[in-house]
């Protein structure tokens, strides 16, 4: 199921967070809890504010928060931690009169989230390997885009990996080389479903792991959607068909 990318901002009202699934049970939204958010001002901040006062405006304030989630479902309740810091941004608020105009308004930067929410539900047919590189990718999304997008393309490696696709090739004259991950998805999906599936996610990786600046967040929800529909596709395939096949044994009763 492709990504919903409206609930994924790394900003966020003080008044509400987004309902974020639960990294345990998944089918759970985390809530903030009770006197969960907790915001300060460093003391720099507030001493520089007074000694220039003629100087200062809102943007000027550095604060940072944390905030304490629970999932919403009674059988779990798993706690997750968030950080950040606050920013100021250009956003149409209410006067007291009742009147809407255009103004400053403060806001919540997410910096990190632990244990970090899935972007998209890992079937539990995949290989540990590969949800391992998944659940540290799902941290990254928070930090940094390109790290991020790094990591997918790590877990494609444990993919070929667990499919036992070679890493070394024997060339014209003898000697053992290295695979790179371009010939080794060639070697797995030479003419199969999942061969351009697999060169974009190697190709967008390349560009997080040269930490290139060009790789925006809808690129990388791009890749999250590739990946979940190529892991679906190779690991959810098996459990399919044989439900399927049990449904074709199914006879009408005498």
């Amino acid at each position: 199921m492709p990504i919903h990318r409206p609930l994924w901002h790394r900003i966020t009202s003080k008044e509400k967070m987004p309902g974020l699934p639960c990294p345990n049970c998944t089918t759970g939204k985390l809530k903030i809890i009770k006197d969960g958010l907790s915001v300060r001002e460093p003391k720099y901040s507030s001493q520089w504010r007074e000694k220039h006062r003629d100087e200062w405006e809102p943007d000027h304030n550095v604060e940072r928060w944390s905030a304490v989630l629970r999932c919403d479902e009674d059988s779990c309740c798993e706690i997750v931690n968030v950080i950040g810091d606050k920013e100021c941004v250009e956003a149409e608020v209410e006067l007291p009169s009742g009147k809407k105009t255009w103004g400053l308004e403060d806001v919540l930067r997410i910096q990190a989230v632990f244990p970090a929410p899935p972007l998209f539900r890992v079937s539990s047919q995949v290989p540990p390997s590969i949800a391992r590189e998944l659940e540290v990718a799902f941290r990254m999304y928070w930090t940094d885009t390109s790290a991020c997008t790094a990591r997918l393309r790590t877990a494609v490696e444990r993919l070929l990996d667990n499919q036992k696709v070679p890493k070394e090739k024997k060339t014209k004259k003898g000697k053992i080389q290295r695979m790179d991950l371009k010939e080794r998805i060639d070697a797995f999906a030479t003419g199969a479903v999942h061969a351009v599936q697999l060169q974009g996610l190697r190709n967008i990786g390349n560009l997080g792991t040269h930490g290139g600046g060009d790789v925006t967040d809808e690129d990388l929800f791009d890749a999250i959607d590739v990946l979940e529909f190529v892991l679906t596709g190779i690991y959810d395939t098996q459990t399919i068909n044989a439900k399927a096949k049990k449904l074709q044994g199914k006879k009408p009763p005498n």
